[in-house]
């Protein structure tokens, strides 16, 4: 592969890194919108403050894009056409449905990111992948389940 291959793959790597980490963040806000039932006290303060990391985390992938050379895309039609249809419903959500939605899509999210991670050669996009992945981990393990 060409030095010009090796920086539109990572580049695309970037994009989907980038997407995926603002729709969790726009669901996330969704999540918290809709909870419903006298026991959200506990996930919406954790939905808040994950919410900001994936946004923070999104940032630092954007900041990385620029730095190539490259527009990051965060536009809704492009997070529209990677968001898989209906993946939450419409409606309210109770809490142990939008636990299981969350965790579940995370959980997604980690793979993706690994699997970017493992094609990156980069040494700085392969920290900001182990970040990503350490710290989307690390938000599962904490997911609220009372």
């Amino acid at each position: 592969m060409s030095r010009g291959s090796d920086h539109v793959a990572t580049a695309d790597e970037l994009q989907g890194e980038l997407r995926d980490l603002l729709c969790l963040a726009v669901v996330g806000d969704h999540v918290r919108w809709v909870l419903t039932g006298d026991d959200t006290e506990v996930l919406v303060p954790w939905l808040t403050d994950a919410v900001a990391q994936w946004r923070d985390w999104a940032d630092q992938v954007a900041k990385r894009l620029t730095t190539l050379g490259v527009a990051p895309d965060g536009r809704v039609r492009s997070l529209a056409a990677d968001i898989p249809f209906n993946w939450v419903p419409d409606g309210w959500l109770h809490r142990d449905e939008a636990r299981q939605l969350l965790s579940g899509r995370i959980a997604s999210v980690v793979e993706w990111a690994q699997s970017r991670r493992s094609t990156a050669t980069d040494v700085d996009i392969v920290r900001l992948f182990d970040t990503v992945c350490s710290g989307l981990e690390a938000q599962a393990a904490s997911l609220p389940t009372d």
